[in-house]
This record gives C-alpha cells, sequence and structure tokens, in this order.
C-alpha cells in the first residue's frame, strides 16, 4: 500500500519528539533537586528493565536486544576507546543493522539466544581488539587524505550504511522499529559527537529506552487494532469509532463477489491476494472516508459529517476501481487473468437511530445489491 506524508511522519514523529525533549531536559538537568541528580544516572537502567519487561510479556525478541545495545556504551565502558565513533556504537550499528533485516521471532526461544550470542561474540572481539589480544595491522593502517585511520572510516561507513537503511526503511513502509533504530542511532552519535555531563549524557540514554517503550507499547495497540492480512483497521476500531460518531453519517457495507467460489477454485493464497488487493483499492480512492475491515471478505465505510456529500461519488469510485483490478491465476497448466468485483450497501443514519441499527440496514441493501445482480450499489 502507498503510503502518504502523514502517515509517513506518524511513526517518526514521537520518536523524535522525546529525543527533542530529552535534549530541552538535559540543559536544566543540574537545576534538579539533589536527590532527582544523585538518582538520574540509574534511570536508563530502570527504564532498561521496564522495556525488558515489556518485550517479554509481548514476546518482542528484537526489542530486548535492541535494549541490550543501547546499555553497551554504559555497561561495557571499556570497550569505547577515544575514537570516534567508539566501538560501542559500531557493535550497536550492526546489531541494528541485522535487527533491521531480521524476523521477529518471539523472546525465549532458539532464535533470540543465536542472535544474543552473536552480539556476545562482537563485543568480545572489541574487547580483544582494543586491548590488543588479537591485532590486524591493516586496520590500523593510516589514510592521510581523509586523516583517519583504516578502522575508524569503517567504523564510520558501517555507522551510516545503518542509519540509511533504517532512514530508507521508515520511508517505505513507515514502521516504527525503523524509526525507534533511526532516532536511537542520531542519539548515540549526539552523545559521542558533543560534550554532556553524565547527568545529561543519562537524560539522552533515557530518552533512547523511552523510545522502545513506545514502540512496544504501539506496537501492541497496531496489532489489536490493525488487521493483520490487509493492515486496515479492524473490527474493534470500527467499534471505537461508532461510540464516537456526529449526528450525521452513513455506513457502507462492501462484500467481494463470488469470493467463496474464487477461494475453491484457485486456493486460499489467491483469496487472500485478493483481500489484500481490494484493501489496497478502498484506503488509496476512499478520500476522506474512513475504512475498515469488518470481517472475511467483508469491509465498511464509514463516512462522517460533510464527507457524507460525497458517500455516492466515492463509492462509485471504488466500485469501478476494484472492478478494474485483475488477478493473475493458474488453472491447470494454463495462467490467466480474472477480474475482481464488489457489491456495496450504503444506509445513512435517521435521527436516534442507533449505530447497529445502520449496518444492519446496510447489510440488508448489500444483500439487495447481491440479488440486483452483483457489482452495483444499493442505498437504503
Amino acid at each position: 500500500m502507498s503510503l502518504t506524508m502523514p502517515q509517513k511522519m506518524g511513526s517518526l514523529l514521537v520518536p523524535l519528539f522525546i529525543l527533542l525533549i530529552s535534549l530541552f531536559a538535559s540543559a536544566y538537568v543540574l537545576e534538579l533537586p539533589e536527590l532527582a541528580i544523585s538518582v538520574l544516572p540509574l534511570l536508563p537502567y530502570i527504564l532498561a528493565f521496564v522495556m525488558v519487561f515489556l518485550a517479554w510479556h509481548f514476546n518482542r525478541g528484537k526489542v530486548l536486544l535492541a535494549g541490550g545495545l543501547l546499555l553497551l556504551p554504559v555497561m561495557f565502558p571499556y570497550v569505547t576507546t577515544s575514537s570516534i565513533p567508539s566501538s560501542a556504537t559500531l557493535i550497536t550499528a550492526i546489531g541494528f543493522g541485522l535487527l533491521l533485516m531480521l524476523k521477529e521471532r518471539g523472546f525465549f526461544n532458539r532464535y533470540a539466544f543465536n542472535r544474543m550470542l552473536f552480539l556476545i561474540m562482537l563485543v568480545a572481539w572489541s574487547v580483544f581488539y582494543e586491548r590488543g589480544w588479537v591485532n590486524f595491522t591493516f586496520l590500523n593502517m593510516h589514510l592521510p587524505w581523509l586523516g583517519l585511520s583504516f578502522s575508524t572510516l569503517i567504523s564510520w561507513l558501517v555507522v551510516l550504511t545503518t542509519i540509511v537503511a533504517s532512514t530508507i526503511t521508515w520511508w517505505r513502509h513507515a514502521d516504527g522499529f525503523s524509526a525507534a533504530v533511526l532516532v536511537s542511532l542520531v542519539t548515540l552519535l549526539l552523545i559521542e559527537l558533543m560534550t554532556f555531563t553524565t547527568q545529561q549524557e543519562s537524560s539522552l540514554r533515557s530518552a533512547q529506552m523511552l523510545i522502545w517503550i513506545w514502540f512496544v507499547v504501539a506496537e501492541s495497540h497496531r496489532m489489536a487494532y490493525r488487521d493483520e492480512l490487509t493492515q486496515l483497521p479492524g473490527r474493534r476500531a470500527l467499534n471505537e469509532a461508532l461510540v464516537a460518531l456526529p449526528k450525521r453519517y452513513a455506513v457502507a457495507m462492501l462484500d467481494i463477489d463470488h469470493f467463496k467460489k474464487f477461494n475453491d477454485s484457485y486456493g486460499h493464497d489467491k483469496g487472500d491476494e485478493v483481500l489484500k488487493l481490494v484493501a489496497r483499492v478502498l484506503q488509496q480512492e476512499s478520500g476522506p472516508a474512513s475504512v475498515y475491515r469488518y470481517g472475511g471478505e467483508e469491509f465498511t465505510v464509514l463516512f462522517k459529517g460533510r464527507v457524507l456529500e460525497q458517500a455516492q461519488t466515492i463509492l462509485e469510485n471504488l466500485r469501478e476501481h476494484i472492478h478494474l483490478q485483475q488477478l493473475n491465476v493458474t488453472v491447470g497448466d494454463k495462467e490467466k487473468m480474472v477480474s475482481v468485483t464488489a457489491s456495496i450497501g450504503i444506509a445513512t443514519a435517521e435521527e436516534g437511530e442507533l449505530p447497529e441499527d445502520v449496518i444492519k440496514r446496510a447489510d440488508v441493501a448489500l444483500y439487495k445489491a447481491k440479488k440486483k445482480g452483483r457489482n452495483c450499489i444499493v442505498m437504503n
């Protein structure tokens, strides 16, 4: 599905806000009471514990690893040298780069163990290298035209590659994970490149943990309210929207024609493709109307306030665009293109009528559209 600019910025807005607030707070951190200043260095660990608890509760193994990566510069200070970026930042960048590519596999299983073991190996390699237990002469080679060593150049390339990768992933998918990775790495570089007191640094590291706590909470909310297959808001989101409706609204029920027959003929995988295809059309062509997956092959389009005047035009546009869609299917040894159609029933709310009753009337109109020959709109 194509994503709008508000959707893209929405996933990045909260992490950036948390970072900016922490930068602002760090400027006045010394004005806090003495007790608060003494406790502040412990705050990243406290928030890390909350982050790990939420990761365990929602079975998010990648969040557990992200927390460990962010604590590396604090928990393993001997890994960090005077070079910029430090070894801890390099390991964090490598780790985040891998997490961007890997799928979520849960909390307590062999996948999480293997990934954690790999990161521990990276930390061990850094410790051995910086303490001189292992030595690679070519890494110490100085590059006079750049004014830095070959190892520093590689470190910067790795860090910048991860930042670029997270930026591209965020831009394409607008997902919270890549946004959290991007802002976390930017925060990490700010800590290295700028001079902060211990309390100010603790404020920024606490912000990193807060970003990931926000991600877990936001992701769990998204999973609860959004349909996983179509990525449209689901039935629960619709029920909440029905609670806060204005006086003027209309409900349209849209059903994919012959969907059961399509599933039986071409398989459930192709049926899923049809659902995603229709969902994409609904999201792209519904304009100011709100779209939900009601269940099965049925979708709901909600028109509120002034949008009500455009309902007929929007629904006709949706019906036409769905009809224009074609799907490649295999019949025996041959491939062919099949079209998709949808029937739509719409009901406008009457004064004092309950939303549930409006939906029932829209369903009756949908049934009439089916009886009328499908691929049409009936108002009730």
